[in-house]
């Protein structure tokens, strides 16, 4: 399926530069002791920041002049995993890091036709090395969730 590229390029552009720009203001609201964190949390999220506000102005500034879209199936699951994503950012502070990494990772798996004991496999291997990586070397803590804390 092919369509006119230089208004959804547009269009695309113009909303990833206004979240580049978003994600700019709400990191300069972050606020870490000095001595806790020398770069500060606000490292990550300006470079985020920066690199889609440069990637969305480039895009309305050299819009290809067609795109080819994905078909139907493909583009129903691309969306079903981006509201996967959402579903776990929601999910995070309630279940916690390591039963919404696995599940989101067993979800994606599933919904892009892998195994599902497989994907269970890979997101609960995914959260443990990422947990280990997070806590245990970077001594960074990951939310535990609220539901386990009552």
């Amino acid at each position: 399926m092919s369509s006119r590229g230089s208004g959804a390029d547009r269009a695309a552009g113009a909303v990833l530069a206004l979240a580049g720009v978003a994600v700019g203001i709400e990191a300069t609201t972050f606020d870490v002791a000095f001595l806790t964190d020398p770069v500060g949390p606000k490292a990550l999220p300006f470079l985020v920041a920066i690199t889609c506000t440069v990637a969305g102005v480039h895009m309305l500034m050299t819009p290809r002049e067609a795109v080819d879209l994905p078909p139907g199936d493909a583009a129903t699951r691309m969306a079903a995993a981006a509201g996967g994503f959402l579903a776990y950012a929601a999910a995070m502070p309630w279940i916690g890091f390591f039963l919404s990494t696995t599940l989101v990772v067993a979800g994606l798996a599933y919904l892009f036709r892998g195994p599902w004991k497989g994907g269970l496999l890979a997101g609960l291997t995914l959260s443990t090395a990422l947990w280990l990586l997070f806590v245990r070397v970077l001594a960074l803590p990951l939310p535990v969730g609220t539901l386990w804390t009552r």
